[in-house]
């Protein structure tokens, strides 16, 4: 461990630097957990967990800024991915906090060491923005065209997997998108922005089952409901009433004819 006040070498268990008297205890906390991420940060990349690595290794720098070995594995991952520039610039900084003995000198070497390789990643770059200068042009097959050179350049390039991708979906071409994702997905499991492309590329038919069976529902409805009449005022029920005097006349008959004579 390094002293954060005078750069001087100090033991693990001391908790007080024994040349300034640096107290060690919050440094020697921060450190921990700068270790912890970076651990977190290769278990995730080990199984290419690539944006999860990517979040847990910027805690760990974000805690301890000199932790080459968080620094040079975010530059492996971002070189995985295609983002060449950003993993040069990883190891820079690597190697300006530990000159010596450094693995980014051996990774920074071996790219410059094959300059046809370099030269691939860089036309891969210009190519991928003048992509996406096309897409935004609406110049889609020019875009496209551009694209598939790309990933021939730099296989790994996410990035141009997803314009490629967005620029199939917009043509009509799920197939060929769908495609384009699954291919990103190999190298990065749990990129957010693959995952959400690819769920919008699944079917969804609960919305027109439930369309379907709204129109059901609403026809069914619809046919259940009986037309309003229009209104019509109750006329006099006559037959009751002539009963009522059919009745009356039984009555007196009965009277005159029977009970009068027995009387």
């Amino acid at each position: 461990m390094v002293c954060p006040n005078c750069q001087s070498n100090i033991s693990d268990k001391r908790i007080r630097c024994d040349r300034c008297g640096q107290d060690l205890i919050v440094y020697k906390k921060i450190y921990r957990a700068s270790n912890m991420y970076y651990n977190n940060g290769l278990t995730r990349a080990k199984v290419r967990d690539l944006s999860g690595a990517i979040v847990a290794l910027k805690k760990s720098l974000e805690l301890n800024k000199a932790n080459t070995n968080a620094r040079n594995l975010l530059g492996l991952i971002y070189f995985e991915m295609g983002e060449t520039v950003a993993a040069l610039s990883e190891w820079v900084i690597s190697r300006y906090f530990k000159p010596d003995g450094n693995d980014a000198d051996k990774y920074i070497n071996d790219i410059q060491e094959n300059p046809t390789r370099l030269d691939g990643l860089n036309q891969a770059i210009k190519r991928y923005n003048n992509a996406l200068v096309f897409a935004k042009q609406g110049s889609d097959d020019l875009a496209t065209i551009q694209l598939k050179r790309v990933i021939q350049l730099n296989p790994h390039f996410i990035r141009a997997y997803h314009l490629l991708s967005l620029l199939y979906m917009k043509n009509g071409e799920n197939e060929r998108a769908k495609k384009c994702l699954l291919r990103a997905a190999r190298i990065d499991v749990s990129n957010t922005t693959t995952l959400r492309y690819l769920k919008e590329l699944e079917p969804q038919p609960g919305l027109t089952r439930d369309g379907e069976a709204g129109a059901g529902v609403d026809k069914d409805i619809n046919s259940s409901i009986m037309p309003i009449s229009s209104y019509r005022e109750d006329k006099p029920n006559i037959m009751a009433f002539v009963n009522l005097i059919i009745g009356v006349l039984i009555g007196l008959a009965v009277a005159t004819f029977l009970i009068l004579p027995s009387i």
